[in-house]
């Protein structure tokens, strides 16, 4: 859980000291207020990236030239976090120490939606790539070692291929033994997650047709281990030279998702969509915390193009969060919610609408 988040030179946000307390909180403000900007800075704390730009620096407040942030987080002992970027470099810390990413990561675990996540139902597979693989890592911030493992193995492949040089073969083996690891994993967590989404989905009662959730690895027989995935990449090895390029493993990999047996980008309302990608957030949650791993769930823009029942029984599926950020520019909507502690934000800075909200 977080408890105090400060903020400086971050986006359009004014220098700020926060305090929070568990529970939920929503954020009220009209367009460019800064509710983004300030659920923005706490996955920026959590995991040293944005969900608005793949440029970290882009975060800078217009005018300054570095930003910090930094955060008290308490689980079973008290953790402060520290990330920002100061003279083109990202700086990160844990309890004043640089360590790993993979320490990092296993502070403050979070779950966030965004206007990004649509691209998990209706983008390209890369999207739903990256959607299995922060859940793997929100599980298991450790299997980062195994990502970059495979990603340096398929690197230096891609290397040679392009410049046509011998060894593919010994390429194809190290490809192949990460390759059984990454597919192993995601298919843990996607079994994972497919369990939460159904008892999800139920408990919601959000009238949608229904969800199919389906694992995609490449090869097909990816989950029959290494050495299954070696003798595929052996038969693909004249193909990949002349293409000049790795043609299967976990970089193809694919994630699909069917609304009432369809694509939910050919037959999905926008409203269903939100819908069904805010239930596919609860059931990652979920999996979070039953690794032990309880998230900080963050809503942005949480009821845009939902009708005030679907809001409803979507925000009772969140109601047992440990502590939520939730931001919306109508206020009305919110009346007959249970919506806990309530601020305003207004030209970058939070004021409270509750004497109980714990202070800024």
């Amino acid at each position: 859980m977080l408890t105090q988040l400060t903020a400086s030179s971050f986006r359009n946000l004014e220098p700020l000291e926060w305090r929070l307390a568990p529970g939920t909180h929503l954020l009220l403000g009209g367009n460019g207020a800064g509710k983004t900007s300030l659920l923005e800075a706490i996955y920026v704390l959590a995991t040293t990236r944005s969900f608005r730009t793949p440029r970290v620096a882009d975060c800078i407040r217009h005018g300054e030239d570095s930003f910090q942030l930094a955060g008290e987080v308490e689980t079973d002992r008290r953790w402060r976090l520290e990330t920002g970027w100061r003279d083109g470099e990202r700086l990160r810390s844990v309890d004043g120490t640089t360590g790993s990413l993979a320490e990092h990561l296993a502070v403050l675990p979070v779950a966030a939606w965004h206007a990004g996540e649509a691209d998990v139902l209706t983008g390209t597979p890369g999207a739903r790539r990256r959607f299995l693989d922060r859940g793997v890592l929100g599980v298991r911030p450790a299997a980062l070692a195994t990502l970059s493992r495979y990603r340096a193995a398929l690197l230096q492949k891609r290397q040679l291929l392009a410049s046509r040089d011998e060894g593919l073969e010994a390429w194809n083996e190290l490809q192949a033994a990460a390759a059984a690891e990454v597919i192993g994993l995601r298919q843990a967590y996607f079994e994972n997650l497919a369990g939460e989404l159904a008892a999800v989905v139920e408990e919601a009662g959000v009238p949608l047709p229904p969800i199919t959730l389906r694992y995609r690895p490449s090869p097909a027989s990816g989950l029959a281990g290494a050495a299954e995935i070696a003798a595929s990449l052996a038969l693909m090895a004249d193909r990949e030279r002349r293409r000049q390029l790795p043609l299967i493993g976990p970089q193809r990999d694919d994630l699909e998702v069917l609304l009432g047996g369809h694509e939910v980008r050919r037959m999905a309302s926008a409203g269903e969509r939100k819908a069904l990608s805010l239930l596919l957030l609860a059931a990652h949650g979920r999996v979070l915390a039953a690794a032990g791993r309880e998230p900080l769930y963050l809503l942005d823009d949480a009821d845009a193009e939902l009708a005030p029942p679907t809001l409803a029984a979507l925000w009772r599926v969140f109601a047992g969060a440990r502590q939520l950020l939730a931001s919306s520019n109508r206020p009305q909507v919110w009346l007959a919610l249970e919506a806990g502690r309530v601020w305003q934000v207004e030209r970058g800075r939070l004021i409270s609408l509750d004497p109980a909200s714990g202070g800024v």
